[in-house]
């Protein structure tokens, strides 16, 4: 089933992916059309809720929030960071970080400023429930039971 994953510029494998890919193969293309198209529009509604509530400092932080399609075409990744936000550790040092990361977890020297994380939990089960209904509707109607 399609997800919505947010994620800070990291993903995990899911585990027993064989017999997760076998499984998926036995869904009907409509009902994995459907629960695709919700999953595209409730990571770019989350991507939006997270965008609004990054802190700005100087922009980049904000304009970093982004959508970003799985391999597969079905799962979404809401992510922030990346090149736009990575910033040396010291000048004139090689080694650098991501100031999404810091932002979000803090440093030594400055406190997390959390805004990535909270506004996915706490549209998770709005997007489940979203990403359910979606699905039983598009079961339905493949079953001839819906009327849309």
């Amino acid at each position: 089933m399609p997800r919505v994953r947010a994620l800070l510029e990291f993903s995990t494998m899911a585990k027993g992916a064989k017999r997760l890919a076998a499984r998926l193969a036995k869904i009907p293309l409509q009902v994995r059309a459907a629960a695709a198209t919700e999953a595209l529009l409730a990571a770019q509604r989350l991507g939006q809720l997270i965008a609004a509530a990054a802190p700005v400092d100087e922009g980049d932080l904000r304009a970093s929030v982004r959508v970003e399609g799985g391999a597969r075409g079905d799962r979404f990744y809401v992510k922030a960071g990346g090149p736009t936000t990575t910033k040396p550790v010291r000048k004139g040092q090689s080694a650098t970080y991501d100031a999404a990361n810091a932002v979000e977890f803090g440093t030594q020297k400055m406190k997390a400023r959390e805004f990535f994380y909270p506004t996915y939990r706490a549209n998770k089960k709005h997007i489940r429930a979203g990403l359910e209904h979606e699905i039983r509707k598009a079961v339905a109607k493949f079953n001839g039971q819906g009327s849309e």
